[in-house]
């Protein structure tokens, strides 16, 4: 199937990045609110002045444009009731969920579209001026309704509408006109041809006279068969004009149908046009606010880490002399005590014991030190998820455990640094892996939030933890298991922590435990 790879990544190539709730709520303030109420209420005056004087302003109506004309006026008056609300909607604006707004939205750029195609069937059909108002609405579809698909399918909607009215126009106005054009030359070749013909008559016949009369017997004029003859001329000159006229008027008509023709459909192939290029202009726009999106995040979450690891390397710096004295006291004591009670020097040997494993909690915490030379990287989700499972899951070893794998397509990227996403995923997969016993299934998954962070459990089907220990299992060196170091949760919950995020862990005994992390995509949303 390596030939639809192109068309994959073309298809990836022209989508639009998901635009988050915030910069939604802009735009549609922007288009509905702050520019749409005043320019729609403009809009309305005009049309309710343009339908209530159509006669006056339109020149010979045709009875079909005027039973249009009442049909879409009767229509413009629902829509205008609709709008008064439609207007007092957006004016509370802010009282309203992004969803209702945004579905709202949608169906009056509908609404609109079908009124406007109706002003088509009464301002002159395919050659209405109204045309470019569709133009008007696709620009205002692409800024109000950034979801593409739902974008595409109303701006189609728009374009069909057009489509439909041009259709009656063609099926029930423009027959009209012509037929009462037809009328029209047909009265004027009435009128004109009897008035040709007897003005001919008239100078035929005296013509024939004066020709005639000098071969009269009598002298009297014979202008029987003359004026006869050139009386049936007239008639067959003023037929053959006639046919003349009629035969122009097809070729004429054939002309026009074809002009016509080639004029919506060049009209529909601009409008198609003109919403690629809107939708294109879109993707331009949010790729570009993407980039700037991500530079932000980028300088945004070096700083966090910066921050933090000068931080941890700052206590752990004054925590270890502290400790190196109490350790070195603790040895001075062991040697002097070595012949005393064994009591005593085992509770220095504890001493000595702890204050080690202080030491190597405070060099893990310097080691976040390193953070603040570490990069933050846009990760492939997918992508190291599938490598994490390879190490957790070698081909080569002989585990009786499965890994099922449920990842939501097109996830978006995650900005963290690549060591730490895979040291979260490697310690929740091994420990899942373990928690199995070497039967059973690791259920994985991944989708993305409302928020645009991805969350991501792991669920084994081992014994389950008790409730009195579930509190404890993200505890350094805490572990239920025989050999368990007890540091593998307590690194995930660190590392999750350092980015602002949680996790959450559920289990039930006898039926296995689950591991819930959210992992980010946009660092700004975390201040």
């Amino acid at each position: 199937m390596n030939y639809l790879q192109p068309i994959a990544r073309f298809f990836k190539l022209i989508t639009t990045s998901s635009i988050d709730h915030e910069q939604h709520y802009k735009r549609l303030k922007l288009m509905e609110r702050d520019i749409g109420v005043p320019v729609k209420i403009a809009v309305l005056g005009l049309t309710a002045y343009f339908l209530l004087y159509w006669k006056e302003i339109w020149p010979d109506p045709q009875p079909a444009e005027e039973a249009f004309h009442e049909a879409v006026k009767q229509m413009f008056f629902a829509y205008l009731i609709i709008n008064v609300g439609a207007v007092g909607f957006f004016v509370f604006f802010n009282h309203w969920a992004l969803r209702v707004v945004h579905w709202f939205t949608v169906l009056m750029n509908v609404v609109d579209a079908v009124v406007i195609s109706g002003l088509i069937l009464i301002t002159a059909g395919i050659d209405s001026v109204v045309y470019w108002v569709f133009l008007v609405l696709v620009v205002r579809n692409a800024i109000s309704i950034p979801i593409p698909m739902t974008q595409v399918a109303v701006n189609l909607v728009t374009v069909g509408c057009y489509v439909i009215s041009i259709f009656i126009w063609f099926q029930y106005v423009l027959p009209s006109r012509e037929s009462a054009e037809t009328m029209t030359r047909e009265n004027w070749i009435r009128v004109y041809t009897p008035h040709y013909v007897i003005s001919s008559n008239k100078f035929h016949w005296e013509s024939t006279n004066l020709i005639q009369g000098s071969q009269s017997t009598n002298g009297e004029p014979v202008a029987g068969n003359g004026t006869e003859m050139i009386v049936s001329s007239t008639n067959r000159v003023g037929r053959t004009h006639q046919m003349v006229d009629l035969g122009s008027q097809r070729e004429l008509k054939d002309e026009e149908e074809r002009l016509a023709s080639s004029l919506f459909s060049i009209r529909i192939c601009f409008l198609m046009l003109w919403i690629a290029l809107c939708y294109g202009v879109q993707v331009l726009v949010d790729r570009d606010r993407e980039a700037q999106r991500e530079a932000r995040e980028y300088a945004l979450r070096k700083e966090q880490l910066r921050s933090t690891g000068r931080l941890a390397a700052e206590i752990a710096h004054r925590m270890k002399n502290p400790l190196a004295i109490i350790n070195n006291a603790a040895f001075t004591l062991d040697r002097r005590l070595h012949e005393q009670d064994d009591a005593v020097k085992k509770q220095v040997g504890m001493i000595r014991d702890e204050v080690a494993r202080s030491d190597v909690i405070l060099t893990e915490l310097m080691g976040y030190a390193q953070l603040s030379e570490g990069r933050v990287e846009r990760l492939d989700f997918e992508e190291e998820l599938s490598l994490a499972i390879s190490e957790a899951f070698p081909n080569h070893a002989n585990f009786d455990v499965s890994a099922n794998v449920r990842v939501e397509e097109d996830l978006p990227a995650i900005m963290m640094q690549r060591g730490h996403l895979r040291e979260i995923l490697v310690n929740l997969l091994v420990n899942a892996r373990e928690a199995c016993e070497n039967k059973g299934n690791v259920h994985i998954s991944a989708r993305t939030t409302r928020d645009f962070s991805i969350r991501f459990s792991v669920k084994d089907e081992g014994e389950g933890i008790a409730g009195d220990h579930l509190e404890r299992v993200f505890e350094a060196y805490f572990s239920t298991k025989e050999r368990g170091t007890g540091l593998g949760l307590a690194i995930v919950k660190q590392n999750i922590e350092l980015y602002g995020r949680t996790i959450d862990v559920d289990s039930k005994l006898g039926k296995g435990t689950e591991f819930v992390i959210t992992l980010p995509t946009r660092a700004l949303q975390q201040t």
